[in-house]
């Protein structure tokens, strides 16, 4: 559509209308606002000050008329001031009067104060005659008609006065409506100027604007395929609607580079994730490489280690062409130009002392063909791992985003790698060490096995010479094999104990189970040990109410009952107590054995179930034991399905409670 060229003077002649017909509106207004004003300013500093002025003439005159009257009438001297009074603010009264007329009305007022000045005169010869005399009232005849002259002259004056006033407020009320008149026909011609000039602008700008509008709206609304019309309208409004056009295009193209780059991100941490997944050093190092060529178009992908970097392939490439193919003089070139966290691509102007590669870097690039050749040094921390190095044959340079990107992938392959590293060291450590506790256990067992011979027999010649089958023993001798049988035992205790946490670790240590009733196993128990409770002044105490029963290994929990009296007789001072007690709650069958000996340290309790722990406080009494006892209980309590706990504070003494599931 042509553009109309009258718009534009359209618009400007209609503006120009509408001020002239602003400024003749306030120039009437202000016309009327003066000539009010004016009106106003006479008759509030003129007319009425000379009507209040006339009036205050007529009340002096009446009021000395009045005093006068009842003085001749009455005699009354009191009376007489109110004449005198009046008489002297007549002279006041004229003067005020004279100074507020103009020339215009200086004749009529002189007219009235000759009237009054002939009334006083009288008056003052009415003032000397004799009160309530025939000369008095004959004054008083004569007075009243000379009074009711100056009367008429106030009066008249007054009414002309009043008339002035009327016609000024005619002609300001006049005045006021020719004005209003005057705005109302100047707004309406406003109204309908702005009329015509509205429809015109509605017809040519404002519909073709009001179409860039919606497509704005369209746009902002998510249909991002909207456009304006650029055919519409005058220059500026199609340049307006191209302008919105170039800006949706150019939206259209961030926001598809944006699609891209964010899913190049997302690819690139999905590659990251699978790179830090694997563990070992080759895998990892073979998932960046052709990760990166899916993911970055690139036709050539090539990982050198740094010199010095062990345990990990010094080259890798796509495709292995860092062995006979085009990228082999590249993969012999040193790294070593790289620091943590340099990048250098080509078509990349860098300032000076940035990192540039050497000479035989930049030859190795040109003979592999490429035409852009990106390298991002492979790190860890401050630590140059190596160097990734990628290549496109044909296509565009490598940008900034791209740079970004192969940098967060080169971070992850420097953390893959130096994990990987790590994982394959640890896993070659774990081994070492699985294979040094398998042999400590066989040794352990082994070393077991063969004492038991060589100490069983130890103990049956002991007996032997306890029951004197070899002759009679003196008292010396006697206490001597009381000692080596005593000591025997406890080797042989801390052989079962040896060969049972062997057979735990070894997995070997089974629980055959079959019904059991733990009040036998803890009488049992109680008995065995009564003799060295009573040896070492502990008083035992029992409080078992059966039936208990439990389907477990009776073995197994004879031992655990045993090792934990022995350890509370052990542990518990001469004239101390333990106190055994076996109960059932609910569905549980529940063993506590207390004591009040020397307890555990707060600290250390966490520790205690662990093999050869002992409590610091036991080790400085030098109390004899292996630190195996407790270990081999909560095993047991494991093994039936039951818990253990412990409750103990350092010189207040240690309570140990058993909860096993009831048959």
């Amino acid at each position: 559509m042509r553009r109309d060229p009258s718009v534009g003077r359209l618009l400007t002649r209609s503006f120009a209308v509408l001020v002239a017909l602003i400024v003749c509106s306030g120039l009437a207004e202000m016309t009327t606002v003066l000539v009010q004003h004016r009106v106003v300013r006479e008759l509030s500093t003129h007319v009425q000050p000379l009507e209040l002025a006339n009036a205050r003439l007529r009340a002096v005159l009446g009021d000395a008329q009045r005093g006068l009257r009842g003085y001749l009438l009455t005699g009354d001297a009191q009376v007489l001031d109110t004449y005198l009074a009046a008489r002297g603010e007549y002279t006041q009264a004229s003067l005020n009067l004279l100074e507020l007329a103009t020339a215009a009305e200086e004749p009529a007022v002189d007219a009235q104060l000759i009237r009054a000045d002939i009334w006083w005169a009288l008056a003052e010869q009415q003032r000397r005659a004799p009160p309530r005399s025939d000369t008095a009232a004959r004054f008083v005849t004569e007075g009243k008609p000379l009074f009711q002259a100056f009367v008429s002259e106030n009066e008249a004056f007054d009414r002309a006065l009043a008339r002035r006033v009327t016609t000024l407020q005619r002609r300001s009320s006049w005045l006021g409506g020719v004005t209003v008149v005057v705005v109302i026909v100047l707004t309406l011609v406003a109204a309908a100027t702005a009329g015509v000039t509205a429809l015109l602008t509605a017809r040519r700008i404002t519909r073709p604007l009001g179409g860039v509008a919606r497509v704005l709206d369209e746009r902002g609304a998510g249909r991002l395929d909207a456009r304006a019309d650029t055919g519409r309208g005058p220059t500026e409004i199609r340049a307006v609607a191209a302008a919105v056009n170039a800006m949706a295009d150019e939206r259209e193209r961030i926001r598809v580079a944006e699609c891209d780059v964010a899913r190049l991100r997302s690819e690139v941490r999905e590659l990251g994730y699978r790179i830090r997944a694997h563990l070992r050093v080759q895998d990892a190092i073979g998932e960046a490489i052709r990760g990166l060529a899916a993911t970055m178009d690139a036709d050539h992908v090539l990982v050198r280690m740094a010199p010095g970097q062990t345990g990990v392939p010094q080259h890798a490439s796509l495709g292995d062409e860092h062995l006979a193919g085009r990228l082999a003089l590249l993969a012999a070139c040193d790294v070593g130009w790289l620091s943590g966290g340099d990048v250098w691509t080509t078509d990349d102007a860098a300032p000076a002392g940035d990192v540039q590669p050497p000479e035989a870097e930049i030859r190795a690039c040109a003979e592999a063909g490429a035409e852009a050749v990106l390298t991002v040094a492979v790190s860890v921390g401050e630590e140059c791992l190596g160097a990734l190095t990628l290549l496109r044959d044909h296509g565009p340079a490598f940008t900034p985003v791209d740079v970004r990107l192969v940098e967060v992938v080169a971070a992850d392959l420097g953390r893959g790698v130096h994990l990987a590293r790590l994982y394959e060291r640890e896993q070659h450590l774990v081994a070492r060490l699985q294979e040094l506790d398998t042999a400590k256990t066989d040794f352990m067992s082994t070393v077991s096995h063969e004492l038991r011979t060589p100490l069983t027999s130890i103990s049956g010649y002991v007996e032997l010479l306890l029951d004197a089958d070899a002759g009679e023993l003196n008292a010396p001798q006697a206490k001597m094999l009381d000692v080596i049988g005593r000591n025997t035992r406890r080797l042989r205790d801390l052989i079962e104990e040896m060969l049972i946490l062997s057979k735990i670790e070894s997995g070997a240590f089974s629980t055959s189970r079959e019904p059991v009733e733990l009040v036998s196993l803890v009488e049992h128990a109680v008995e065995v040990i009564a003799p060295a409770a009573a040896k070492a002044a502990v008083t035992l105490h029992t409080e078992v109410h059966g039936p208990l029963p439990l389907h477990a290994d009776p073995d197994q929990l004879d031992r655990a009952v045993m090792n934990l009296l022995a350890n509370a007789v052990k542990f518990t001072p001469a004239g101390g107590e333990v106190r055994v007690a076996a109960r059932r709650e609910g569905a549980e069958i529940v063993l506590v054995v207390a004591d009040t000996g020397m307890g555990i340290p707060a600290g250390e309790q966490k520790a205690l179930f662990t093999r050869f722990f002992r409590a610091s406080n036991a080790v400085r009494q030098a109390v004899p034991g292996t630190g195996l006892g407790l270990a081999i209980v909560s095993t047991v309590v494991d093994n039936h399905d039951g818990r253990i706990e412990v409750e103990s504070a350092e010189g207040a003494g240690t309570t140990f409670t058993i909860r096993l599931p009831a048959a």
